[in-house]
């Protein structure tokens, strides 16, 4: 306690290591996941992209725009699914685990212990890129759009730090309500469907339109198809990337604030590592 009060930035940077060190070596130590996302990646293209252009009309079937939306989509979709799974879901793991009464135990900072699987996220995103493009290469034919590639990155990124955030406030309720599993996949394809991941929201009826923006991921799906592909904004991109940091703070902020309300009130009742 005496070292964090004396040198808080260093104390914090350690942690960061450490929950980097935690994160990267379970993603390495089981190679089945990281083989079964290159295995499974091509038949979820199939199973998902085929069956829409179907419905489509033919000369939409090789259209590089139409192709692209899918393109990024899939890579939205792998972002949104982060603050479920992979950040959402750190807490759950560890309860069943039962070693989260030992991690509370600890004086480190909630926010960066219970989002040490950002780290892999990054690096399995940055693989996700790779061989979905090889995969969209050599099913479709078509040129995938990167006009903008720092616009790109940096929507990415900020898609990561939104899904963080959003993570913690469903940790939070993971947290206090324990098994809540079964939402996950309900609010995947709400949120999927809501923030324009597979197309335009102004596609949606004017109330869904208006749900959508109340989301970060409409916005993180917007600027990334504007860096991408070149296609004009909802509204100014300065203006779309202060409500997006807005947001994002926001939520991590929320996030951090409520897995500490609930702790505490945990830690009174003797319900912390309740399974």
């Amino acid at each position: 306690a005496s070292s964090r009060s004396t040198n808080p930035l260093r104390c914090l940077l350690l942690e960061v290591r450490a929950a980097a060190e935690v994160g990267l070596k379970t993603y390495f130590r089981y190679a089945a996941w990281l083989i079964t996302d290159i295995v499974t990646t091509p038949a979820w293209l199939l199973l998902f992209v085929v069956p829409v252009l179907l419905f489509l009309p033919r000369d939409q079937w090789g259209d590089p725009l139409t192709l692209n939306f899918f393109f990024w989509g899939f890579i939205l979709w792998d972002v949104v699914s982060a603050g479920l799974w992979s950040f959402g879901m750190v807490i759950r793991r560890e309860q069943q685990m039962g070693t989260l009464e030992f991690l509370m135990l600890t004086n480190a900072n909630r926010a960066i212990l219970f989002t040490r699987n950002l780290y892999a996220r990054l690096l399995s995103l940055s693989l996700s890129v790779a061989y979905v493009y090889a995969f969209f290469r050599a099913l479709f034919g078509v040129d995938v759009l990167f006009l903008n590639p720092a616009g790109v990155v940096a929507s990415l990124l900020a898609g990561i730090l939104a899904a963080m955030g959003f993570g913690l406030v469903y940790g939070a309720l993971v947290f206090e309500f324990k098994n809540v599993g079964p939402l996950n996949n309900v609010l995947q394809f709400v949120l999927l469907g809501l923030s324009g991941v597979f197309y335009r929201v102004t596609a949606l009826p004017g109330p869904l339109r208006v749900a959508a923006l109340t989301l970060p991921f409409t916005y993180v799906s917007d600027l990334l198809r504007h860096y991408a592909m070149g296609l004009e904004a909802l509204m100014d991109p300065l203006l779309e990337w202060i409500v997006l940091l807005a947001y994002t703070a926001g939520l991590l902020a929320a996030g951090v604030a409520l897995i500490s309300k609930v702790e505490e009130r945990l830690r009174r009742t003797g319900g912390l590592g309740k399974y």
